[in-house]
């Protein structure tokens, strides 16, 4: 028989809803919170250990839930799950997840990509934006500049999961351009005041997009350091873009031009 939280005074809940709530208890705990059944299998199933799910059953019947990796299932009711959970359509399931070193390597034989994030602020921009770069196959992200935890549970939302199969690491940014020069990337900056059309770019190398804040753009050491700054063209009044749409049109036009085949 599963354990059952009754009370919203449990220490159980008051700490799975600090870990939701404050950035600072996710690094310390090397934890954070998922809520979803789709969301939870993926980091799973991507090498993520599942410390404990917390599950509604008059919303998902705990049988249901998979516990393969012998994580704890504890049921709660109607009124715990209302403070616990975040979404405006819920499938009764919360879990806490510990977090993991992310360790990667380059395919040398292909035509890499990659994205670096430079202080984007906002966790729907950077969840929408992974969501992008799963479906563009980025092989590596790249944050700069942080200014938003990786592990804010609407980002992670935001996300639709796609955070978890992902390569996504930390860098200071003068490591970023050692990294990325030294595996033989050209870097390409976004800039409103660049000329540089992407439709005109040649992305037939291993290319690497950097993306700044909606509010203040690339920082300095991007538009010095990169090897050319590029724009996406707009036809009508409005000069500018969603960071997430930005990231999108970007990606695409990479594998458009690599035929969808890099």
């Amino acid at each position: 028989m599963n354990k059952r939280i009754t009370s919203s005074d449990n220490k159980e809940i008051k700490h799975l809803i600090k870990l939701a709530n404050k950035p600072r208890l996710r690094k310390e705990s090397k934890s954070f919170v998922v809520e979803g059944k789709r969301e939870l299998e993926m980091a799973y199933s991507n090498g993520y250990l599942i410390k404990k799910i917390y599950c509604n059953p008059s919303i998902i019947d705990p049988k249901t839930i998979k516990s393969d990796n012998n994580s704890e299932i504890i049921e709660v009711n109607n009124n715990i799950y209302s403070k616990i959970s975040f979404r405006n359509s819920t499938e009764g399931i919360v879990g806490i997840v510990f977090q993991k070193d992310q360790n990667f390597k380059l395919d040398k034989s292909k035509i890499n990509l990659a994205l670096v994030l430079d202080g984007i602020e906002k966790p729907g921009n950077i969840g929408a934006i992974l969501r992008s770069c799963d479906s563009a196959d980025v092989d590596l992200i790249i944050l700069n500049n942080e200014k938003c935890d990786l592990y804010n549970p609407n980002l992670i939302r935001s996300s639709l999961g796609s955070i978890f199969s992902l390569k996504i690491v930390s860098m200071k940014s003068d490591d970023t351009l050692d990294f990325l020069k030294g595996n033989k990337f050209k870097i390409y900056a976004t800039s409103l005041s660049s000329k540089n059309s992407i439709e005109k770019i040649k992305f037939s190398n291993s290319s690497a997009i950097v993306l700044g804040s909606e509010s203040s753009g690339i920082s300095k050491f991007w538009l010095d350091k990169s090897d050319k700054l590029i724009k996406i063209p707009m036809l009508g009044l409005v000069d500018s873009l969603n960071v997430s749409v930005s990231a999108a049109i970007t990606l695409y036009e990479v594998n458009r031009q690599n035929n969808f085949k890099r």
